[in-house]
């Protein structure tokens, strides 16, 4: 028995650590560097990212960065939890934008985070790319239309400006000649845009501050609730740091919060889809020949929706109780509220901090623009300004509002002559903000070495416009023409703020229209002045965006 009992302590000692080796520690793909020490603990990567979160309140680029310096490599690898796979790092933005534009029958949209799967589960962010995704894409293609964004939202977003420059105004009077923090202030008005957008009704966000300012007593209006949903999801995504997402996400979704989320989310937009449709039913009778009445993104698919099931022979859908209509109603409007506000919120960090560009957007403006009043929505829109999108373009890349691109491996592949199992997850950076290890071309992708030699065969990053990562240079985006003209270069540096290919951004035009029409209003009507450096930090807070912790500005009318 003594005998059976000391080789059982013995099999014990030997089995546990091989066990624990096999199933707990991390265990990398061959070939793709990694940091050593991380397959020697079961937490992987996760202390150095906990670590450089609590230092830097973010994780993502600077983790990549150090990582992809200290092993020469433009792929590799972290560890980011117990029991999970490596995630595949590629820190390269033209073969990320290859990846994501020419391959898309390699990689599909990650969606195994589960921050939409939670909170927006049945919209067409939260799902895999299939026949089902690509219908229910379809019934929204409309509201990302030029003729549909110029009718209806821009007019929406120029006033929702219009009330921020006024609030504004109101505030710097009461300021006494101190910075202002105008973070909220974007939040509001960007929130007050896609909601009349979306749903044809009023929240009237900046003007309950404006009233506050008049009164000095607090306005409660109904946009109190749409503005803490759309919070949530961006908070939610401070889920992804932690030391097991899975786990902290599980223990979220049964707190009182968060319940509470679900019931507001579903009879808000409940009712708000119940007196849409009476309407709809009255004034438009399905047809799909009545665009002009359609005052919102909700018309416009509502009225669409009855359109195909009356051309499928199928009974009128009731929208209240079409959950993927409500996921991706509320999806429209955070997809075009949290990105924006935080773009603006970089936008005017940079510029405030960069007065020789501002002072040449300006300028650029009121020679566009001439007179003392704002341009029409119209003019706005349609002059052609290649300054103003040279300033646009870098405040994107140096904001990085949405700092990652997700995909996931449907088949075994390669990157970089690294093979890729299917399954795999594949994380990219959106923004480029320094230069990418060099790659010998021919461990490019076939795709990738194609589109090279199509373009001219220039390696962008030796170019003028892809030095000095670190510095704010719009015009960086800028070339001369075989006319001699000036002209906006979209292609200048490659990067990827809204993604790419079939599972690029949505709302990209409509967010780029939003942009333009709030910078244009904001430095037509102000000089951004220089604010104290305690006001002035650029420290990041990493959530589900990338936004900055300060957003002061001191204005002086123009």
């Amino acid at each position: 028995m003594s005998f059976l009992i000391i080789i059982g302590g013995i099999l014990t000692v030997t089995l546990i650590p091989l066990l624990a080796r096999r199933f707990l520690y991390p265990h990398p793909l061959p070939g793709i560097p990694y940091d050593k020490d991380a397959v020697k603990r079961i937490t992987g990567d996760s202390p150095r990212i906990s670590a450089t979160y609590k230092e830097l309140t973010e994780w993502l680029y600077p983790i990549v960065r150090r990582q992809s310096l200290q092993l020469q490599s433009p792929v590799s690898q972290l560890f980011m939890n117990p029991f999970s796979k490596p995630l595949v790092i590629v820190d390269d933005p033209r073969e990320l934008a290859d990846l994501i534009r020419r391959r898309t029958k390699e990689f599909d949209r990650d969606i195994t985070e589960g921050v939409f799967g939670t909170l927006v589960p049945y919209s067409t962010i939260a799902q895999a790319t299939t026949p089902e995704w690509k219908k229910q894409r379809r019934i929204w293609h409309d509201t990302m239309h030029p003729n549909f964004l110029h009718r209806v939202v821009a007019k929406n977003t120029y006033s929702a400006v219009k009330d921020l420059i006024k609030l504004w105004d109101m505030r710097c009077a009461h300021s006494d000649d101190q910075p202002i923090d105008v973070r909220m202030d974007f939040s509001f008005a960007t929130l007050d845009t896609l909601w009349v957008a979306t749903f044809g009704e009023s929240l009237d966000l900046v003007d309950s501050q404006i009233q506050m300012l008049k009164t000095g007593k607090q306005v409660e209006t109904k946009g109190s609730y749409a503005h803490t949903t759309a919070q949530y999801i961006n908070e939610f995504g401070e889920t992804l740091t932690g030391f097991w997402p899975a786990l902290t996400r599980w223990w979220i979704q049964r707190s009182s919060k968060y319940r509470k989320y679900m019931a507001d989310k579903d009879r808000e937009l409940g009712r708000i889809l119940f007196d849409a449709f009476s309407r709809f039913k009255i004034a438009h009778n399905g047809s799909r020949d009545s665009e002009e009445h359609d005052t919102c993104a909700m018309d416009l698919v509502i009225r669409r929706s009855i359109y195909d099931a009356q051309k499928a022979g199928k009974p009128i859908p009731d929208p209240t109780k079409d959950a993927k209509m409500k996921d991706e109603l509320l999806l429209f409007i955070y997809a075009g509220h949290d990105t924006t506000s935080t773009t603006l919120q970089w936008f005017v960090k940079h510029i405030t901090n960069n007065e020789g560009a501002q002072a040449k957007l300006r300028e650029a403006l009121r020679i566009a623009f001439p007179g003392d009043s704002l341009p029409s929505i119209t003019d706005l829109l349609a002059k052609n300004i290649p300054y103003l999108d040279a300033v646009i373009e870098e405040s994107l890349r140096c904001g990085a509002t949405a700092p990652r691109v997700m995909r996931i491996a449907t088949v075994d592949t390669e990157i970089f002559g690294h093979r890729i199992p299917a399954g795999t997850r594949v994380w990219g950076l959106t923004s480029a903000n320094w230069h990418p290890i060099p790659v010998p071309e021919e461990r490019r992708s076939l795709s990738s070495q194609a589109a090279l030699e199509k373009s001219g065969g220039v390696d962008w990053t030796q170019t003028p416009s892809a030095q000095d990562f670190d510095k704010y240079i719009p015009e960086r985006w800028l070339k001369i023409n075989k006319d001699g003209k000036e002209i906006f270069d979209p292609t200048a540096v490659i990067h990827n703020p809204f993604g790419g290919g079939v599972r690029g951004c949505f709302g990209k035009r409509l967010a780029m229209m939003e942009i333009r029409i709030m910078v244009v209003s904001i430095v037509m009507s102000f000089k951004f002045l220089p604010v104290p450096p305690e006001f002035n930090s650029f420290q990041v807070t990493q959530k589900l965006l990338r936004s900055p912790r300060q957003c002061f500005v001191k204005l002086k009318t123009v």
